[in-house]
C-alpha cells in the first residue's frame, strides 16, 4: 500500500512537473523581448550626518531587459541594472593659507548608487499607440561615497577624506507612460525607491525620486 501511494506521488509530481515546463518553455518561446535605456533626473535623501556634505541632484542611467508574457493582461518580467551619481564642491576659508589672494581649499563630494532589480509590471494597451506599464522592482543596492572634510585645531586648518562602501536592499515602484510604433516606443517615466542597509555616516537607510525619459526596442 506504502508503494502504491509512493508510485501515485511520484507518477504524479513527474507528470505536474513535465507540464510546468513544457508550459513554462512555451511561454518563454512566445514571450516578446525588449530592451529599455532610460535616463533623467534624480534625487536622493539620506540621514546626513557627521557634517557629511552632497548634492541632493543628479543624473541617472537605466538599462531595462524585459519579456512581455502573451497573457490576457500582458505580464512583464525582467531585471534592470541601474545608477545614479551625486557631485558637489564646497569652498573652506583658510587664513593660514599661503595663497593670499584666495585663501580658500576645495573640498569634493562624490556619491553614488548602483541597483541590480528583478522587476515585473502590468502592460496597459495595444501593440501601437499610448501604453502605461506600472512596475515594481526589489533587489541588491550598492552604495559608495567619498567626501571631503576639514577641521581646525591651534588655528591650523587640516583636510581628510572619508570613504565608504556599503550595500543595502530597496524597493522601486515606477511607472512608464510612452507611445508605440510597434518595435520602438517612447516616453517617460517616474520611480521612487526606498532602502535600508549600510549607508554608513549617511545613515540606515536613503530615498531615490526620479523621473527621466525612455526608449523602449523590441526584438
Amino acid at each position: 500500500m506504502r508503494q502504491s501511494t509512493a508510485f501515485l506521488v511520484v507518477a504524479f509530481l513527474s507528470v505536474f512537473l513535465s507540464t510546468a515546463v513544457a508550459a513554462t518553455a512555451q511561454v518563454v518561446v512566445y514571450a516578446e523581448p525588449d530592451i529599455t535605456i532610460s535616463t533623467g533626473y534624480s534625487n536622493l535623501q539620506t540621514q546626513k550626518a557627521n557634517n557629511l556634505f552632497y548634492d541632493h541632484s543628479g543624473p541617472y542611467l537605466d538599462a531595462d531587459f524585459a519579456w512581455t508574457l502573451p497573457l490576457v493582461v500582458p505580464v512583464q518580467l525582467g531585471f534592470g541594472a541601474t545608477g545614479s551619481g551625486y557631485w558637489d564642491r564646497q569652498s573652506v576659508f583658510t587664513p593660514a593659507s599661503e595663497n593670499f589672494y584666495y585663501p580658500y581649499e576645495h573640498l569634493n563630494s562624490d556619491v553614488g548608487l548602483f541597483e541590480l532589480e528583478p522587476r515585473a509590471g502590468v502592460h496597459f494597451g495595444g501593440q501601437t499607440g499610448l501604453y502605461a506599464v506600472p512596475r515594481i522592482g526589489a533587489g541588491l543596492l550598492i552604495d559608495s561615497y567619498s567626501i571631503d572634510q576639514s577641521t581646525t585645531n591651534n588655528g591650523n586648518t587640516y583636510f581628510f577624506t572619508r570613504n565608504h562602501s556599503g550595500a543595502a536592499f530597496e524597493v522601486r515602484p515606477a511607472i512608464q507612460v510612452g507611445y508605440s510604433w510597434g518595435y520602438i516606443s517612447a516616453g517617460v517615466e517616474g520611480s521612487y525607491l526606498y532602502s535600508w542597509g549600510d549607508f554608513g555616516g549617511l545613515g540606515h537607510n536613503a530615498q531615490e525620486y526620479r523621473i527621466g525619459a525612455f526608449v523602449t526596442f523590441k526584438f
